[in-house]
């Protein structure tokens, strides 16, 4: 398989292996993830990558630069807005989630904590990922589960952080109950992951 950045022009092919994934009421338009895409290049920060096997999108990874959605916290983050691993494969993801944490060391972002919210079908093999996140340098410091009303779904959103970042922001995440993403609902606009 090959790793490629993706950008707006590859939004059709993002919004197939969406559709082949997802249910119906959680598949998103192709110039909703074009326009998405299209923000993150201008913002100069677009994490998304795709694993292509001959020409055809496999899996991919949506992350791009956001402020936290922890309540009270006024920070950048790496958001993770959307992951598909049509493949099922475990290896997929620890190749995307390698392959940002090499682009935040590139770009001097290292620092940043990474945020996402997880599916009930991608937690199970994201969560299982504690040693191969520890060996990148990042652990979980935080996770809430969550109903999504939008989609009918519970989710559960995570916070990994470097252990130093962890230690300095504990008190604010120790106190956090979930409330908040109700009231960002219309701020944020993401993708299911």
């Amino acid at each position: 398989m090959i790793l490629q950045a993706l950008e707006p022009q590859d939004a059709e092919q993002i919004a197939e292996l969406a559709a082949d994934y997802y249910p119906e009421e959680m598949q998103v338009e192709v110039q909703e993830i074009a326009d998405a895409l299209a923000t993150a290049v201008q913002e100069g920060g677009n994490f998304s990558a795709g694993l292509l096997e001959r020409g055809q999108l496999m899996a991919y990874m949506l992350a791009w630069l956001e402020e936290s959605r922890l309540d009270g916290l006024r920070e950048s983050v790496v958001l993770i807005d959307d992951l598909a691993l049509a493949t099922g494969q475990v290896s997929d993801l620890r190749l995307l989630i390698s392959h940002l944490v090499r682009q935040l060391h590139d770009a001097g972002l290292s620092h940043l904590a990474i945020e996402g919210s997880l599916l009930p079908d991608t937690s199970a093999i994201f969560l299982g990922q504690e040693r191969f996140f520890a060996s990148l340098g990042y652990e979980m410091v935080a996770s809430q589960e969550y109903w999504e009303e939008e989609l009918g779904a519970e989710l559960i959103w995570v916070r990994y952080e470097r252990p130093g970042e962890a230690e300095a922001e504990a008190s604010a995440i120790e106190g956090w109950d979930g409330s908040d993403f109700a009231a960002q609902a219309e701020e944020f606009e993401e993708f299911p992951e």
